[in-house]
C-alpha cells in the first residue's frame, strides 16, 4: 500500500509535463499521420483527397529527399561522434572538483546556453570573415562538399558541454574503491579505464547517443540561419517545411515527417539494445 502511494505520487508530480507534451507532440503527430495519405495542400486548406500510399511511394522515390536524407544521416553521425568523444574527453579531464575544473566546466557548457540560431550566425562570421581570410579558403558553409561537416563543427561546440556533464556526473557516481583495487592489482590507467569507467557509464553513454541522434535527425536550425539556399545543406526536416509551408504539399510534408519519426524510434531502439548488451558483457 505504501509502494502504492509513493509510485502515485510520484505519477501526480510527472502528470503536468506528460500532460503538456502529449498536448503538444504526441497529439499533433497522430493528427497529422491521416493527412499524411491525403493530397492535402497547405495548413490552411480544408478541402484533400485520399490518395493512400503515393506520398510515401512518391517520397522512396524522389532524388531530393534521399539527398535530404542522406545529408542528414552526415551530419548526425559526425555530430553525434565529435560531441560524445569530446565530451567524454573533456570529462574524463576536469571530473575532479578543483576550482580551475569548476571555471572550464562553466566555459565549456556556456554554448549549450546560447540559441541554435544564434551560435550558427556566429560560426557563420567566424568562417566567412576569420578562417577564410586568415587561410586564404573559401568558407566552408559555402562549399557543397564541405557545408555538411562545418554545420556539425557548430552543433559539436554547443552540445559537447551538454555531454561532458551528463558524463561528470556518471564519472563522480562511480566509488573510488574500485579504481583503488585496481590500482593494487596493477592496472594501469588505460586499463582502468576500460575496465572499470567505460562498463559504468553506459547509461551516460546511452543517454547522450540517443539523445543527440534525435537532435541530429531533426536538424532544422543550422541550415536555415547559415545555408538556407544550399541544395548540399538540405536537411530532411527542411524538406519537411519547405513542402508544408512553401511548396503548398502539405500531404507530402507530413508522409517525410512520418518517415523521419520511424527512422528516428528504430535507430533510438537499436542504439538502446546494443548499448545494453555490451553493459551486460562487460
Amino acid at each position: 500500500m505504501k509502494q502504492a502511494r509513493i509510485h502515485g505520487t510520484n505519477l501526480l508530480f510527472l502528470l503536468p509535463a506528460f500532460a503538456l507534451f502529449a498536448f503538444v507532440v504526441i497529439l499533433p503527430f497522430l493528427q497529422g499521420i491521416p493527412y499524411s495519405f491525403t493530397n492535402w495542400k497547405s495548413v490552411i486548406s480544408t478541402n484533400y483527397d485520399y490518395v493512400g500510399f503515393s506520398n510515401y511511394i512518391t517520397l522512396i522515390r524522389n532524388r531530393y529527399f534521399q539527398q535530404a536524407f542522406l545529408h542528414t544521416f552526415q551530419f548526425t553521425a559526425i555530430y553525434v561522434t565529435g560531441a560524445n568523444v569530446l565530451g567524454l574527453g573533456l570529462a574524463l579531464l576536469l571530473n575532479r572538483s578543483k576550482w580551475y575544473t569548476n571555471i572550464a566546466r562553466t566555459v565549456v557548457f556556456i554554448p549549450f546556453t546560447v540559441a541554435l540560431t544564434s551560435g550558427a550566425i556566429v560560426w557563420s562570421y567566424v568562417y566567412t570573415d576569420i578562417i577564410s581570410p586568415l587561410f586564404n579558403i573559401v568558407s566552408p558553409l559555402g562549399v557543397s562538399s564541405q557545408v555538411i561537416p562545418a554545420m556539425a563543427v557548430i552543433a559539436i561546440w554547443r552540445d559537447m558541454g551538454y555531454c561532458m556533464m551528463i558524463y561528470i556526473a556518471a564519472l563522480q557516481s562511480i566509488p573510488d574503491d574500485y579504481y583503488d583495487a585496481a590500482k593494487v592489482d596493477g592496472a594501469n590507467w588505460w586499463q582502468r579505464v576500460k575496465g572499470i569507467t567505460f562498463p559504468l557509464i553506459v547509461p551516460a553513454i546511452i543517454s547522450n547517443v540517443t539523445l543527440l541522434v534525435a537532435w541530429g535527425l531533426k536538424c532544422f536550425d543550422y541550415p536555415m540561419a547559415v545555408a538556407r539556399n544550399m541544395e548540399a545543406a538540405q536537411t530532411a526536416a527542411m524538406y519537411v517545411y519547405d513542402n508544408i509551408f512553401g511548396f503548398n504539399k502539405a500531404g507530402l510534408g507530413q508522409a517525410a515527417a512520418i518517415i523521419i519519426t520511424v527512422v528516428l524510434v528504430i535507430l533510438t531502439y537499436a542504439i538502446t539494445a546494443v548499448c545494453n548488451r555490451l553493459e551486460v558483457e562487460e
